[in-house]
Order: C-alpha cells, then structure tokens, then sequence
C-alpha cells in the first residue's frame, strides 16, 4: 500500500461510519511490460481489491485515481450525497471523476 484516504458517511441518525481507501503500490504484469496498481474502497459496497492498468507504473496509479473516483461517485449517489472527506465538506472526495465532483 503506498496511500490511504479515509472518508466518511453521516447517516440522518448522526452515526458516522468510516470509509477507507487504499491505494497499492504499482507492479508490473506477468508476462508484459505493462503495470497494474490494485486499489480497495473498504467499509462500503463490495471491499472487492480492484485494478486498473496502464503502459507504466504512473499511468497505472492514475487511471487508478479515476476508477476510484468513479467508484466513490457511484456510492455516493447510493448514499443520497452523504459521503464526505476531512479536505472538503461539499462533497468533493477528491478524486478525479467524469463528473467533475
């Protein structure tokens, strides 16, 4: 693992349940020269380690940011918005998305 975010999501009873990111080290596939950086969302939805791959190791870890972003927008909108981190109160989580939030 080389990064974790935590965020968070404050049901309508005030009950804050704690989400965790986690972002793994980049590693080159078998058999190619190309690399794979696996990630996690745990505390919400499948916890399934997932991956995205690219030509490089950076281009893995930023298509990896993408894939978390789409997937926390997506819980986000199963959460009704309520998904928040510490660096932005209004719902920023601050990953890229196609969305723009």
């Amino acid at each position: 693992m080389i990064a974790t975010r935590r965020v968070s999501l404050t049901d309508d009873k005030s009950t804050t349940q704690k989400i965790i990111i986690k972002l793994g080290r980049p590693k080159r596939m078998p058999g190619t020269s190309d690399y794979y950086c696996p990630y996690q969302i745990s505390g919400i939805g499948s916890e399934k380690i997932k991956y995205a791959a690219g030509i490089d190791a950076v281009q893995a870890i930023q298509l990896a940011m993408g894939r978390i972003g789409t997937d926390l927008w997506a819980l986000n909108q199963e959460c009704d918005g309520k998904l928040r981190w510490e660096g932005d109160e209004h719902g920023d989580l601050g990953f890229p998305t196609p969305h723009g939030t």
